[in-house]
């Protein structure tokens, strides 16, 4: 098992940015504004108001802050992103992020493969790899432009996270992870051929729900019947068709997808820590919560956490 230790989101950062006036980041007609709003229920976007660098900066220190002592010691940095133009091309901005914030021994890797299931694919991998150093993930990306900021089924946000894992007993012990692709789909939607975008109408729900009951098998010998479903924010009508086949109504806690739109591989830590802070009550010792995350590919990552006593 993975411990995992702290997470830091800090939403007193994040401005909530109207559908309206969302023009100049991403691209928004008046139509598309009406069609955003009446299908997928979105009412803003979260935007943060530093640059990337500084807004992934502040999430690292917030980790950095409750565990000084990550500073003294080696670890591994992850910054796991969907677009593949961040940074400055002369440099190795993400080495440098490290080094800047007190990690000068901690390796860095970037990875985007997966897309916006990419932390859960680095969760899968470092469970698999066994590191038995301190791994941060770091999240969050710029809406550099409507192209790289805008779904045909949601709108993308600037949602900074940093979760620590690996650095001693944590709050959540990883139990599983499984990740599933769906290679005919690599494209984006809007770039897809005619054929293809037809096919993962169809597909894509229905290879979300096999994807979901397989993950349920193998978890089944560590899963509790009182689990809790965390899902991504993302496309809300499939993640109620979704609720619906596995009578999950009761059990799912959806993040604030109306507010924030959906952040890139940010959902889960951003999700599970509203889910922490909004509804405590409802997380004690030995709750599980089973998280979902899908990303372009088609990508689908699910990984199943439980609740340590660790405060």
């Amino acid at each position: 098992m993975l411990p995992l230790n702290h997470i830091h989101f800090a939403p007193d950062e994040i401005t909530r940015v109207p559908l309206g006036d969302l023009g100049p980041s991403h691209g928004l007609t008046k139509g598309a504004v009406k069609m955003y709003q009446r299908f997928f229920e979105l009412e803003s976007v979260g935007l943060h108001r530093n640059d990337l660098a500084g807004m992934l900066g502040a999430a690292l220190d917030g980790v950095l802050a409750e565990h000084d002592q990550l500073r003294r010691q080696n670890g591994t940095l992850y910054y796991c992103r969907t677009q593949t133009h961040h940074g400055f091309a002369d440099q190795d901005w993400l080495r440098c992020l490290a080094d800047e914030h007190g990690l000068k021994g901690w390796e860095v890797n970037s990875l985007t493969m997966t897309s916006c299931a990419s932390a859960l694919a680095a969760m899968r991998f470092i469970q698999a790899s066994e590191e038995d150093r301190p791994v941060i993930i770091l999240t969050g990306e710029k809406a550099f432009h409507y192209n790289v900021a805008r779904l045909p089924v949601g709108l993308l946000g600037e949602l900074p996270t940093a979760a620590l894992f690996n650095a001693g007993p944590g709050k959540w012990n990883l139990m599983d992870t499984r990740v599933h692709h769906m290679p005919r789909y690599f494209q984006n939607p809007d770039a897809m051929a005619a054929d293809d975008r037809r096919a993962l109408q169809d597909d894509y729900l229905e290879g979300m729900t096999a994807f979901i009951e397989d993950c349920l098998s193998c978890y089944a010998d560590v899963l509790k019947p009182d689990f809790r479903f965390v899902p991504h924010n993302l496309n809300l009508p499939v993640t109620r068709a979704v609720l619906r086949h596995f009578g999950w109504e009761q059990r799912c806690f959806q993040g604030d997808i109306q507010g924030l739109g959906h952040g890139y591989c940010s959902d889960i830590f951003v999700n599970l820590t509203d889910h922490e802070t909004s509804h405590p009550e409802q997380i004690s010792p030995g709750t599980q919560v089973f998280v979902l995350a899908a990303g372009t590919g088609v990508t689908f990552a699910t990984c199943l956490l439980e609740r340590t006593d660790v405060n």
